[in-house]
């Protein structure tokens, strides 16, 4: 895989992580105050001081239906080594946050592309792939993107540090079990200003594009909107930040201090 295509799968990702025995938090989610129809938000993804792509993630809603459009794409002399856009989308339930339908479309290089639908059954617990045909899943699964704005609307008011959520999604036609750690509070420093975050550290699989399974931490805004501000990764091929730059229609005006 290419080195760049990594950083932007697993951004996208998030992580994927394999169920281990742990004592995990339920997950409960708030209504949603935390994000609306037109909200756009750009992340830029810097391997030291190189610039080497950036993800966009574009909501829109009609009715009680959000729609998610993510977009992770090379920039600048990365491009022109090696091409990468891929897209990501997932239609999901306002009121619960579950996915009903998602698209992965992926376009590689020159030659590479990979295309497909998957519907969602919550009902009988099924997801159907165009590629693959019928899965069984456990209840309240949910598809890569919806599961990072599910993350936003977590139920907090009882978390301690160290506590760790488990989440079911599925990606490419698999179960991932997704596992995230409460890492407490803190101020972290942004090319927007300082902000007051809430840390979480997902528990990542070792080997394919991290070290350790303690290789990742995401910093979100402890305030109304919950923004993903920083991503930072220890991979294979060294440390990585993916910083956010700019926000649109978000619910609140963040503050950020110089």
């Amino acid at each position: 895989m290419n080195k760049l295509n990594a950083l932007l799968i697993a951004l996208m990702l998030l992580s994927v992580s394999f169920s281990s025995a742990q004592q995990y938090k339920p997950i409960k989610i708030l209504p949603n105050t935390f994000f609306k129809g037109g909200e756009k938000l750009t992340l830029q993804l810097r391997y030291g001081f190189i610039i080497g792509g950036n993800v966009t993630l574009e909501l829109t809603e009609s009715n009680d239906l959000l729609h998610v459009k993510g977009t992770a794409k090379t920039t600048g002399l990365a491009d022109k080594l090696f091409s990468v856009k891929d897209v990501y989308e997932s239609y999901f339930m306002n009121s619960n946050n579950l996915p009903v339908f998602a698209i992965q479309n992926v376009k590689e290089g020159k030659k590479y592309t990979y295309y497909n639908e998957v519907k969602f059954n919550h009902a009988l617990k099924k997801v159907t792939s165009t590629k693959s045909g019928d899965h069984d899943v456990p209840e309240g699964i949910v598809d890569m993107m919806s599961v990072f704005y599910m993350i936003r609307r977590l139920d907090l008011s009882e978390a301690k540090e160290g506590d760790i959520y488990k989440i079911n999604t599925f990606f490419s036609d698999k179960l991932f079990p997704f596992e995230l750690r409460y890492r407490g509070k803190e101020t972290v420093e942004t090319p927007l200003g300082k902000i007051r975050c809430i840390k979480f550290a997902p528990i990542v699989e070792p080997g394919r594009v991290f070290k350790s399974k303690d290789d990742m931490f995401i910093w979100f805004t402890d305030d109304e909107n919950r923004l993903p501000v920083l991503i930072a990764m220890e991979m294979l091929i060294g440390s990585v930040n993916c910083e956010m730059i700019k926000y649109e229609n978000v619910m609140k005006e963040p503050v950020f201090k110089k």
